[in-house]
């Protein structure tokens, strides 16, 4: 999915200095859970943090997939408890950003602060985004137009980040649905894959 941009981590660690902490995951290991009181936000330093929600019919739910160099939870910083758990998909570091440190550093930093509405603003854009594509009745058309996502500028083989149960959670299907739409998308000729290996193949790629 479309990501927005993180907050600077660099900037937010000057601005905050020796009150910024460093906190490792292990794999499957919660960063915090749904209900519990926040206490700041957080930069990813390694690793692969995953956001999911907990439905009244006892599902979970991807709100959003945080890699190295991503901020999140930032909304935390204006409600008294995190709306979701936060796990390690993979052993991770995370920098931790106190709540009322980076309160104090934005009222004495106007730039700071704006910087961080203008972070909001993109997490509310990223959010439609996310509406938008899950709406999109087809498997097939859906899969495929997140893949379209995730492929790289230079359009070369890439690999889906963390398995296919997760890739299928992000974009808001079972994982029944997800494998029955890469196979479709792969004999249709619009995608070439050997496990989560694969590379889209353009419609003016697809005449052979």
């Amino acid at each position: 999915m479309t990501r927005p941009m993180g907050l600077d981590p660099g900037e937010l660690r000057a601005a905050l200095g020796d009150a910024v902490k460093t906190k490792t995951l292990e794999a499957g290991e919660l960063l915090f859970r749904q209900g519990d009181p926040t206490h700041g936000v957080f930069s990813v330093e390694s690793g692969r943090l995953r956001m999911v929600r907990h439905t009244a019919g006892g599902n979970l739910v991807t709100v959003h997939v945080a890699r190295a160099g991503e901020s999140l939870a930032e909304p935390s910083l204006f409600s008294p408890v995190y709306h979701c758990d936060c796990v390690a998909d993979i052993p991770s570091k995370v920098a931790v950003f106190p709540k009322e440190a980076l309160f104090q550093a934005m009222a004495g930093d106007p730039d700071l602060a704006l910087r961080m509405m203008a972070r909001l603003a993109r997490l509310v854009q990223s959010l439609r985004s996310r509406i938008e594509h899950r709406n999109i009745r087809s498997a097939k058309d859906r899969t495929l137009r997140a893949l379209l996502l995730l492929e790289p500028s230079t359009g070369m083989e890439f690999t889906i980040d963390g398995t296919l149960k997760d890739f299928a959670s992000e974009i808001g299907l079972t994982h029944e649905a997800l494998y029955r739409a890469l196979h479709d998308l792969e004999a249709d000729g619009r995608i070439a894959r050997m496990g989560k290996a694969l590379a889209i193949r353009r419609r003016d790629d697809c005449s052979d």
